[in-house]
């Protein structure tokens, strides 16, 4: 069986410094489970073939835009369909106020609305990036983990032949220590992995005969 991550809404929410427009009933109990957004573009022309209302929706300049320019009883219409599909959350970017319109319909449909500051294209990228590692499969392997000349190594074998002692002699000439004893390894692609420590053993390093050192204090 396949494990499935998920991401508090409120986490992204923080990491982002995003603005709560409005906060859906359910807001400290929704998880984002897709790492793509989606900017709701032909869905706000009433087309939703295809549509994937499991993505955190973004709406720019060119959305708020376009549905500036229609009556309030259209854009009633429109939010009213689009926020029936009950997605995570909907962000508007570049520091755009909702239309009261949109208000209503997420307090109806019970949507959370977020406000970014940041471009359109820039706040996609920082949250895409950010939940594809977030959401990625990952493993726990023994061993530890090094970067040489920026390429990782994962040092394995049987407990106490001297892993840790060789990553403290790689710190030695300047190169630097990921993680000692547990690595967590998350597949970010087909040819991409990335290898972090646990935040409990982070920046630590146990040697024989010595305990256990803060490398980052050396």
């Amino acid at each position: 069986m396949i494990d499935t991550y998920s991401v508090p809404l409120k986490t992204l929410v923080e990491e982002f410094n995003l603005e709560i427009a409005y906060a859906s009933t359910d807001y400290s109990s929704i998880r984002i489970t897709v790492e793509d957004v989606s900017r709701p573009g032909l869905q706000l022309a009433g087309f939703f073939d295809h549509y994937e209302p499991m993505r955190v929706q973004l709406m720019g300049n060119v959305e708020m835009s376009y549905v500036g320019k229609l009556t309030p009883a259209n854009r009633s219409a429109i939010f009213d369909r689009l926020f029936s599909y009950k997605f995570p959350a909907l962000i508007i970017a570049r520091g755009i106020q909702p239309h009261p319109e949109m208000l209503e319909m997420a307090h109806k449909h019970n949507i959370t609305i977020l406000l970014s500051k940041e471009a359109t294209s820039a706040i996609a990228s920082s949250i895409i990036s950010y939940l594809k590692t977030a959401l990625a499969p990952r493993v726990t392997r023994h061993g530890v983990l090094v970067e040489v000349y920026g390429e990782g190594i994962l040092l394995t074998g049987d407990s106490g032949i001297g892993k840790s002692e060789c990553a403290v002699e790689l710190l030695k000439r300047g190169h630097r220590l990921i993680a000692d004893d547990a690595v967590e390894i998350r597949k970010l692609s087909p040819n991409s992995l990335i290898g972090t420590a646990p935040a409990l053993i982070r920046n630590y390093v146990e040697l024989r005969g010595i305990g256990i050192i803060n490398v980052a204090k050396l």
